[in-house]
């Protein structure tokens, strides 16, 4: 089981152990933690660290008042850049990898979370918002096509009409909005919402984390009822080789709280 441990300076973005709940927080150079390659890169790589130190719930937060406005614009040189092969080497690989860890994870969004941060914030499984957030991928007031998986996510949650109009405005949604349509899970208001944070990923974290994995991998493989219905079955097949269903069972048939230990 992971111990708490002190947060590490990171290149701007640091690591925070405390139990089964691995929390990065974003305190980048660049203004309102705006990203660059390297500072992606750097998050990848704690992201794989604190599945090393055995976490069982990811959280990512801004440091303050701003999550991220997404991607240092100062940085990017139209002449000279190549969006396909940032995409492919870099973002691409990152989100996929986010939004397919086989631990839950949790986004807390103060501020804005914008482009890069808007698809970060919305790749983990979860996001909690303060109710003054603001999120959204303005990218056309610069020209550019929004990414880090905007498409998917919009047209998934909100329909085509409404992520059309987000994208074709630049519209963006503050918390509360986001949470009223079913962008995100929760707003709260700031003062409120690293204590709702905390409760849920310590919730989670305690959890029967392989149950948790496998009913992810359902969720993001989707398909009709059919193809879902059969994917449960594998996934059931594989739960009942774990400790924590043995577990949880005992605690079932004892009447008391189980202790799931996440194996």
């Amino acid at each position: 089981m992971p111990t708490a441990t002190e947060i590490r300076p990171a290149t701007g973005i640091t690591l925070h152990t405390e139990g089964a709940v691995a929390t990065l927080v974003l305190d980048l150079a660049q203004p309102k933690n705006s990203f660059r390659a390297s500072d992606v890169q750097r998050l990848g790589a704690l992201l794989e660290e604190a599945l090393a130190a055995s976490a069982r719930c990811v959280v990512i937060q801004g440091a303050g008042a701003v999550f991220s406005a997404g991607w240092d614009i100062g940085s990017i040189n139209p002449a000279a850049d190549d969006p396909m092969a940032m995409i492919a080497d870099v973002v691409g690989p990152f989100c996929r990898r986010l939004r397919e860890l086989p631990v839950p994870t949790i986004s807390a969004v103060t501020g804005p979370a914008l482009g890069f941060g808007f698809g970060l914030a919305l790749c983990c499984d979860l996001c909690f918002a303060e109710e003054g957030a603001l999120f959204g991928s303005p990218f056309r007031h610069i020209g550019m096509v929004p990414d880090s998986g905007t498409h998917h996510v919009l047209l998934s949650r909100l329909g085509f009409p409404l992520a059309a109009e987000l994208i074709y405005t630049g519209r963006l949604l503050s918390g509360t909005d986001a949470a009223r349509l079913g962008l995100i899970n929760r707003a709260v208001p700031r003062d409120a919402l690293a204590s709702e944070v905390a409760k849920a990923a310590q919730a989670i974290g305690t959890g029967p984390t392989q149950a948790l994995r496998l009913s992810k991998e359902i969720l993001l493989q989707g398909g009709d009822f059919d193809a879902m219905f059969a994917h449960e079955g594998r996934q059931l097949s594989q739960v009942f080789s774990t400790a924590d269903l043995k577990e949880g069972i005992s605690a079932f048939q004892q009447r008391r709280q189980a202790v799931f230990q996440g194996c």
